[in-house]
């Protein structure tokens, strides 16, 4: 039993160490990846061959993802991609990776805290109690980091969309069809919405409807400023009116509301500058003008 337990701790470190590597060097590996791919384009042979133990490890993560989904119920499964979109994760990996990645660190945290548990309590229902407490919290932190990558997302996102208008604004107005200035956008722009618009420019392209590709990028982002904008476009489109005066004044009543936003803003500074005013300025004032007082009237009475 001693043995087995060595064994089994061995194991789960250098998987659990393995990933923690992966992770951290992730960016630096592909770069040397795609140096390698581009220097060694007529080697096909010698790429397959160093790049086969990451072919492997791909393909049993997609085949573990695809079958845990495939367990999952569909409106589940669904409602999980919509997310990973709205957050940004598959422009690196997939749904199936994603899946396969939390499963095992799930599990890898799950088996160390029975481990350690069933070590110093010498408890099976203790220790799997704790452990089973252990997987929820990574379930928990997986579900807080896709939302704070969302909620970031989305901002990063209505950040940038005032600029992004009015480059499309200045493009259509040049003589460019819309599809001519999202393509202007998506070339000379980096970040969240240029990644947005360059998914739904690939769509209209693989022969979806502009208004079903323009109502899809306003579901995966959810946010209702840049679905208003969108909606004008589409109006605007299948109306006939000028594309380029629509968009000028939907720019125009972005950057107003934007003020109004400041000006609420900055009208509630004085309010919340109250109550720390009151516990931690107001004490030491006090203290430092009547101090010298109090100490003066307690050493003559």
């Amino acid at each position: 039993m001693l043995y087995l337990t060595i064994t089994f701790v061995f194991i789960t470190v250098m998987l659990l160490t393995y990933f923690i590597l992966i992770t951290i060097n992730k960016n630096k590996i592909e770069m040397v990846e795609r140096v390698a791919a581009i220097e060694n384009m007529d080697k096909s042979w010698a790429n397959q061959e160093e790049n086969y133990g990451e072919s492997v490890s791909g393909l049993i993560f997609k085949s573990l993802g695809s079958f845990l989904i495939k367990l999952s119920p569909n409106y589940k499964s669904k409602r999980n991609k919509q997310l990973l979109e709205k957050a940004g994760v598959l422009k690196e990996t997939s749904p199936e990776k994603w899946v396969a990645r939390k499963a095992v660190v799930t599990f890898i945290v799950f088996a160390l805290m029975a481990l350690v548990s069933l070590i110093f309590s010498n408890n099976i229902g203790i220790a799997f109690v704790l452990a089973s407490l252990a997987a929820l919290i990574v379930n928990a932190s997986y579900k807080f980091y896709i939302s704070r990558k969302i909620s970031k997302r989305v901002i990063e996102i209505v950040k940038a969309l005032p600029y992004t208008l009015d480059l499309i604004t200045v493009s259509v107005e040049a003589g460019l069809s819309l599809d001519g200035a999202i393509g202007r956008i998506v070339g000379a722009i980096s970040g969240p919405l240029s990644d947005e618009f360059g998914q739904t420019l690939k769509e209209i392209r693989m022969g979806i409807e502009k208004k079903e590709a323009l109502k899809n990028m306003s579901a995966r982002i959810g946010n209702k400023d840049l679905s208003m904008i969108l909606s004008s476009i589409i109006q605007a489109d299948e109306l006939g009116v000028s594309l380029g005066k629509i968009l000028r004044i939907e720019g125009d009543q972005l950057r107003e509301k934007r003020k109004q936003i400041a000006r609420e803003k900055a009208m509630k500074a004085p309010i919340k500058i109250l109550f720390p005013l009151i516990f931690f300025i107001f004490p030491t004032i006090f203290m430092v003008v009547l101090g010298p007082a109090v100490i003066s009237m307690i050493e003559l009475f």
